[in-house]
C-alpha cells in the first residue's frame, strides 16, 4: 500500500512483460472519463484498440468489471469482442463466451426509477440511472442535492432491504450480495484465467473490494486518481495513463 496517495510503485517485470498476467479493468472513470450523465460517455477507438491488443497479448485474459449492467456495457461498446469476459452490476452478472449468467430480471428498478423521477422532478439536477439490477441517483449536476438524494435512497433501502453503494457523486441502490471482489474471484476461477496473476485497474469506492481480491490472489491493484489510492499498489493519473499502462502490458 502507499504511504502517500502521490506515491507510485512500478509494475514488476513479470507484469510489464505480460507473462501469465490477467487484466481486469473497471469501466467508468477508468476506461472512459466520467461525464455529466451516464449516457454521455463514449468508448473511443483508442480504448477499443488497447483492450483488443491486451487481449491478444494476454491470451484472452482480459475482463471488464463494472457497476453497469452487461446490457449497458454492450450498448456502449459497439462490436465488442464476443469472447471478452464482462462482469456487470457489481458482480451480479457474468458474461463468458457470449452467455450471461445472472439473477432473474424483475421490474423493481424500473418502478424505482419512475418513483425517483417523480420525487426529484425536472430541473433538480438529479440524474436517474436505471440499471438491470440497480438504480443510480446522480447529483453531479447539482451537488447541493447530495443530502436530499442520500435521504431518498436511504428510505428506499430500508423499505426494500437493498444495499446502498456510494460512488463518485452518486448513490446507488442494488440487491445485497455480490460486489466487484466477488466478480474478480469468479473471473479468476475461469479456465482461461487460472494460474495467472491479476492486475486490476479502478478509480472508485466500488473498486476497493476488487483491489482486495486481486491482492489476496497475489496480484496488483492500480488506482486511477487519489480516491482509492490508499488501497492500491500503484496510482496513475487519468484515463490516458490507464491506456498507456495497458499498452505496456500488451507490449
Amino acid at each position: 500500500m502507499h504511504n502517500s496517495p502521490a506515491q507510485t510503485i512500478t509494475i514488476d517485470p513479470e507484469i510489464r512483460a505480460g507473462q501469465r498476467s490477467a487484466l481486469l479493468v473497471d469501466f467508468d472513470g477508468t476506461l472512459v472519463d466520467i461525464r455529466s450523465t451516464p449516457d454521455a460517455v463514449e468508448v473511443s477507438r483508442a480504448v477499443i484498440d488497447a483492450i483488443a491488443g491486451a487481449s491478444q497479448r494476454l491470451g484472452g485474459r482480459v475482463a471488464i468489471v463494472s457497476g453497469r449492467s452487461i446490457a449497458q456495457l454492450e450498448a456502449l461498446w459497439p462490436g465488442a469482442m464476443p469472447e471478452m469476459v464482462m462482469a456487470g452490476s457489481h458482480g451480479q452478472e457474468l458474461k463468458v463466451e457470449g452467455a450471461v449468467q445472472g439473477p432473474v430480471h424483475t421490474n423493481l428498478f424500473a418502478r424505482m426509477a419512475e418513483a425517483a423521477s417523480r420525487h426529484f422532478g425536472n430541473g433538480a439536477g438529479v440524474v436517474i440511472e436505471e440499471k438491470t439490477f440497480g438504480l443510480g441517483v446522480h447529483y453531479r449536476q447539482n451537488p447541493a442535492q447530495r443530502d436530499a438524494v442520500r435521504a431518498w435512497v436511504t428510505d428506499r433501502a430500508h423499505e426494500l432491504e437493498l444495499f446502498i453503494q456510494q460512488g463518485d457523486m452518486v448513490f446507488e441502490l442494488r440487491p445485497r450480495g455480490a460486489d466487484k471482489g466477488d466478480a474478480v474471484r469468479a473471473i479468476m476461477a475461469l479456465d482461461r484465467f487460472s494460474g495467472s496473476r491479476p492486475v486490476y485497474i479502478g478509480d472508485d469506492l466500488t473498486d476497493i473490494p476488487a483491489f482486495q481480491a486481486v491482492q489476496a490472489l497475489g496480484g496488483h491493484a492500480i488506482s486511477v486518481g487519489e480516491r482509492t489510492a490508499a488501497h492500491s499498489d500503484e496510482q496513475v493519473g487519468d484515463v490516458c495513463a490507464v491506456l498507456r499502462r495497458i499498452g505496456e502490458m500488451a507490449a
